[in-house]
């Protein structure tokens, strides 16, 4: 059993806790969700991070369950980063956006996310989580976000303007393994 805490977690665009605990069990099962204000003394094994707590990236391209001409497509603002990136900013259309880097990888991923905080400044640190894990997960028919009795891959974004909530230069995602 481990037990992760953070100032923030992204279960979903609807839910968004504030200094929380994810307690795992086997098979990065979340057991529970809570939060530090209700009472909940906290051992001394709890693990706790400065960032936002999500769960895991999902690629269409990798995953390949989606063909990327699916109409369902249509109702996304679909961006793929697996090539090349934008040399301007990206807009809001009205549709969720979804971000597509072409793998899951965070090691990848990492070397990517400095160029994105000045063509993604449109969107907030929330909308960027959702496009990259909530977003595409229920488009694939998978489970999105975090919720208690699921299994889910755990993802900690570093480094991030909490205050604007914006996406930094130097703004990391860390996987829990």
């Amino acid at each position: 059993m481990i037990r992760i805490g953070s100032q923030l977690i992204f279960c979903s665009p609807e839910r968004i806790l504030r200094r929380s605990v994810i307690e795992m069990g086997e098979l990065n099962t979340i057991t529970d969700i809570y939060s530090l204000d209700d009472g909940n003394v906290e051992t001394a094994q709890t693990l706790f991070f400065d960032g936002i707590l999500s769960a895991g990236i999902v690629s269409f391209i990798q995953s390949r369950t989606v063909k990327l001409r699916d109409n369902r497509l249509n109702d996304y603002q679909y961006c793929d980063f697996s090539k090349t990136l934008p040399s301007t900013e990206i807009l809001r259309t009205g549709k969720s956006l979804i971000l597509d880097f072409g793998t899951n990888s965070t090691d990848k991923i990492n070397t990517l996310l400095p160029c994105l905080s000045e063509v993604l400044k449109a969107f907030s640190i929330f909308e960027i989580i959702a496009a990259c894990t909530y977003h595409p997960s229920l488009l694939i028919d998978q489970p999105a976000g975090l919720k208690e009795n699921s299994a889910a891959g755990l993802l900690l974004w570093e480094q991030v303007d909490l205050t604007d909530k914006k996406l930094l230069t130097g703004t990391q995602i860390r996987e829990f393994k």
